[in-house]
């Protein structure tokens, strides 16, 4: 017994997922053919059917979200954010199903007591803040990512449950990455060194370095789904996890996001540290990356280089980009943080802050954050904050290596192969998730693209996964893990 679910209570397999999520992804497509009115009608009876399959399997509710990621930047009534809604409706739907005996208690969760910290922060600089209004519209958002990952802890109970919900994540991020790497328009490059470039692709966000997270989130998760994949001599979940890979490869150089890049060098650093299994492949693929680019830069003419690989030596050196105002914004972030040190000017009110005349730095009244994440932290909800989100991430990173070194059996039967296969399933999810998070921190040193609720939701699912692993690994016997792999 686990959580109120038994081992063999499975409810619909994976024939029965795989079918609603074909629905799910049919439902998407067929919105951008048809009427709204038209699409709402067809897709309320497949809404239905979904709910009560869902039910008795909640982990399927929950592989929604990411699926339908790609239009989570639709508006609904009162300014809400269409993922936002659908995320609420999944939490309605996986709270039926615990009543019902479906899914796990959370119990206790470092990772999710974490972020709740961090939540709760959040809702203290409102009550002092410059635009509270703004500010409660921010908290919203917090709330509901934070209800999304206890929802992912609650219903995966079993390991197929993890695979299930990471193929959906997958899947969902390939669909994000797709929309831009099939419509590359025609890059300007307006400076000597690329570090001003015009009309890079977005896919479907505001602006490429959100694309360019989004891609690093996905490769570094479906690289370490790959290896899990592999490794358990699934062929058809190894192409399915390689192709979104790829495509996440390919929307990750096609965005031009230095900061993504970096997101991306740090997340691979740590799915090497976290999953022993990657090394190989990743090490593979840094020679032939180096390699690669060394000999486009000898071998071709400097003004010949390919704009990516002038793009990436930028970050090395270059005269850099004369209209960027991010010093100046980070500068106008260190100046609010003195001015508010304990609670900040309240989440979102970055820019509502140094418009009411709180700047000392006029040329940042124009952005909307610091370009960095702990300044932007910092700056709206003061040490507080900063102090949660340094908790978060210590803990977060205890977690991942706990997970790392743990020995794993969900069942207690079994031979030691099948022992060894369930071991890697949890420890390559919580690995990849883990390499996800640190592409986000990553990224963060130079931007702060997680204003984008479709950025912050995939973020939250990574948050979520990552506790989902924890908390199976504290629920295992001592008894139950020998015999599993070393």
């Amino acid at each position: 017994m686990i959580g109120g679910a038994t081992v063999e209570e499975r409810g619909p397999g994976l024939p029965a997922a795989a079918a609603l999520l074909i629905a799910t992804v049919g439902v998407w497509i067929a919105g951008w053919n048809v009427s709204p009115t038209l699409g709402l009608v067809l897709m309320v009876p497949v809404l239905v059917a979904m709910a009560y399959v869902a039910v008795r399997r909640p982990v399927l509710a929950v592989a929604t979200v990411p699926l339908l990621l790609v239009v989570g930047n639709l508006g609904l009534p009162l300014g809400l954010p269409l993922v936002r809604g659908q995320i609420v409706a999944v939490g309605a739907v996986v709270l039926i199903a615990a009543k019902k005996g479906y899914g796990r208690r959370i119990g206790w969760s470092p990772v999710i007591a974490a972020m709740a910290l961090l939540v709760a922060a959040a809702l203290l600089s409102t009550l002092t803040g410059v635009d509270p209004a703004r500010s409660l519209r921010h908290d919203v958002g917090y709330l509901i990512g934070l209800l999304l990952a206890a929802a992912v802890v609650v219903v995966t109970v079993h390991r197929s449950d993890l695979l299930l919900l990471a193929s959906a994540v997958c899947v969902g991020g390939t669909i994000l990455c797709a929309t831009a790497v099939t419509s590359i328009p025609d890059l300007q490059v307006e400076s000597s060194d690329a570090s001003l470039i015009v009309n890079r692709p977005v896919g479907v966000f505001g602006q490429p370095n959100e694309l360019g997270l989004a891609a690093a989130m996905t490769f570094c998760f479906s690289l370490a789904m790959t290896v899990v994949a592999h490794r358990r001599r699934r062929a058809w979940m190894t192409t399915l996890f390689a192709v979104a890979s790829l495509v996440a490869a390919a929307a990750l150089v096609a965005s031009l996001s230095r900061g993504a890049w970096i997101g991306s060098a740090l997340g691979l650093l740590v799915l090497a540290v976290l999953l022993r299994e990657s090394r190989t492949l990743l090490i593979s693929l840094a020679t032939v990356a180096t390699v690669g680019l060394a000999l486009l830069v000898v071998a071709v003419p400097s003004q010949n280089t390919p704009v990516a690989a002038q793009r990436l030596l930028s970050i090395f050196g270059g005269q850099g980009n004369p209209y960027d105002e991010r010093p100046a914004a980070r500068a106008e972030a260190v100046v609010q943080m003195s001015e508010h040190p304990v609670l900040g000017t309240g989440p979102g009110t970055y820019q509502a802050a140094a418009m009411q005349g709180l700047t000392h730095v006029d040329a940042a009244k124009k952005e909307e954050h610091a370009h960095n994440l702990a300044l932007a932290v910092g700056a709206e909800q003061g040490v507080l904050g900063l102090t949660a989100l340094l908790v978060a991430t210590g803990v977060g990173a205890r977690e991942a290596l706990r997970n790392s070194r743990a020995t794993w059996l969900h069942a207690s039967s079994g031979d030691s192969q099948s022992r060894a296969t369930a071991g890697l399933t949890v420890r390559g999810v919580s690995a990849g998730a883990s390499a996800a998070l640190a592409a986000v921190i990553g990224h963060g040193a130079v931007d702060y693209p997680l204003r984008n609720p479709v950025i912050a939701t995939l973020a939250w699912l990574f948050i979520g996964l990552l506790a989902a692993c924890a908390c199976t690994r504290t629920l295992t016997h001592p008894q139950e893990t020998r015999g599993d792999e070393p």
